[in-house]
């Protein structure tokens, strides 16, 4: 499983990216988001991933910077560039010429089509798979995931890909990084270390996002009243539920579901 990163200046379009990506079925993993072009360079230096998902105009350093010195840092470290997705609401061809010669594969107009998206990540996915196959084996840094039988796997990444599995699984009734530890065979405390460097999110953090990407979805239809949004996603106090939301994504769930869709006052939920 490949670890993704995603680089986008404007705090809504940033979470949409991370949490209704669907990351899973593209068996990659998004291992943590920047607002800025400084804080993706500190990020990337963190996590090393695979795939960034970058927007062109930023404070502080832009995404075509950014790109040129992240790749620059990763060659001189002896670890493979990673691959870039470029999301843009400028359509002008210099961007575009200048986003080639940084080797960009991808390059996508805003508002981004969610098929598009997947689309490019898988793409992005093969090129960086076939790039590494080709790479001599003491030169590559990051090892991918492991494929895994059951939710336990093996070794450091079979635990973290076991735990991402297990909170997909049991979201809703809620799972602590103790049961998860258990299922996996594995000290809490490991697990979490692990968990976090891995993904760089801690496991309740983790385990919110989840949570809350649900929750955007639903809220998407109508007829799914904002209290019973929060109970399919394992909050059973609404209120609770409503402050959660508003930390992940800025805005309360009503505020969200307003931003998405055309209610009339006749048909609004309470």
């Amino acid at each position: 499983m490949l670890k993704c990163m995603v680089l986008e200046d404007e705090p809504l379009v940033r979470k949409e990216l991370v949490l209704l990506t669907p990351w899973q079925s593209l068996s990659l993993l998004c291992a943590g988001d920047a607002g800025d072009g400084l804080a993706g360079l500190e990020l990337a230096d963190r996590i090393v991933p695979d795939i960034v998902i970058t927007d062109i105009r930023m404070p502080g350093i832009d995404g075509l910077a950014f790109i040129e010195e992240c790749s620059a840092r990763r060659a001189r470290a002896g670890i493979q560039v990673p691959e870039y997705i470029i999301l843009s609401g400028f359509s002008e061809f210099e961007y575009a010429r200048s986003a080639i010669r940084l080797g960009v594969g991808e390059y996508l107009l805003k508002p981004v089509d969610e098929e598009e998206l997947a689309d490019a990540l898988l793409r992005s996915a093969a090129r960086y798979t076939q790039r590494k196959a080709t790479q001599s084996p003491e030169r590559v840094y990051f090892a991918e995931y492991g494929n895994l039988g059951s939710a336990a796997g093996t070794g450091r990444d079979g635990y973290v890909e076991g735990a991402v599995r297990l909170i997909a699984e049991r979201f809703i009734g809620g799972i602590t990084i103790e049961e998860a530890a258990e299922r996996l065979g594995v000290s809490a405390g490991h697990l979490s270390r692990l968990f976090r460097k891995e993904t760089g999110y801690t496991f309740g953090d983790y385990l919110m996002n989840v949570r809350v990407k649900r929750a955007m979805e639903l809220l998407r239809d109508p007829v799914i009243r904002v209290y019973e949004v929060a109970d399919l996603v394992g909050y059973a106090d609404s209120r609770y539920f409503a402050q959660v939301f508003r930390k992940v994504t800025g805005m309360n769930p009503r505020e969200y579901r307003d931003s998405k869709i055309r209610v009339s006052p006749s048909s609004a939920p309470e």
